[in-house]
């Protein structure tokens, strides 16, 4: 085997010495931009963790809002005699019989102007409307009437989804075709 013997700058031509100058300026270069883009990433990573760590914490750990489930409530057992008073129940108190309360805001409305008439339901305006038709009409036109005469107050911001669940799951009303309906 040969024996390998160590280069030195003398060794080399000047054409190489300048393309070796030039490509160690390079990897210099690429080596400070590769820094720079690590420190980015890192601080990119950083607060793509903490935003991803806020929005899962966010929802899994947010209790759901509503009622709590009340604990199991042991059989009732006859009531020791004792001279302690019973602590109070928790909860609304109950109303003595006959006492006036406080009347709900449809009775009380109801009584100032005599009887009230129930609004009509959905599915009973969409029949009246397809009766006065002639019998078959199509969602669009459903859906228009009842929009341009006010015939249905709601707080649906898709009425149009209420609707057309009302149609399909009424059986008062049936499907003519592909949109259309009759009574």
């Amino acid at each position: 085997m040969a024996k390998r013997t160590k280069s030195t700058p003398a060794d080399f031509t000047v054409t190489e010495l300048k393309a070796m100058l030039a490509a160690k300026t390079r990897i210099d270069d690429l080596e400070s931009q590769r820094a720079a883009l690590q420190k980015d990433l890192a601080r990119v990573e950083k607060e793509l963790a903490v935003l991803l760590r806020g929005a899962v914490a966010g929802t899994s750990n947010r209790k759901k809002a509503g009622r709590k489930k009340a604990a199991k409530k042991a059989p009732k057992r006859p009531a020791k005699k004792t001279a302690a008073k019973a602590a109070p129940k928790r909860g609304r108190p109950k109303k003595a019989a006959g006492a006036k309360g406080r009347a709900k805001k449809a009775g009380a409305a109801a009584t100032k102007r005599g009887t009230t008439k129930p609004a009509p339901t959905i599915e009973s305006v969409v029949v009246d409307v397809i009766k006065a038709n002639g019998g078959e009409m199509s969602f669009k036109d459903i859906y228009a009437t009842i929009q341009k005469k006010k015939l249905v107050k709601t707080k649906a911001t898709n009425f149009d989804n209420v609707l057309r669940r009302t149609i399909s799951t009424s059986g008062k009303i049936k499907r003519a075709g592909r949109g259309v309906y009759r009574v």
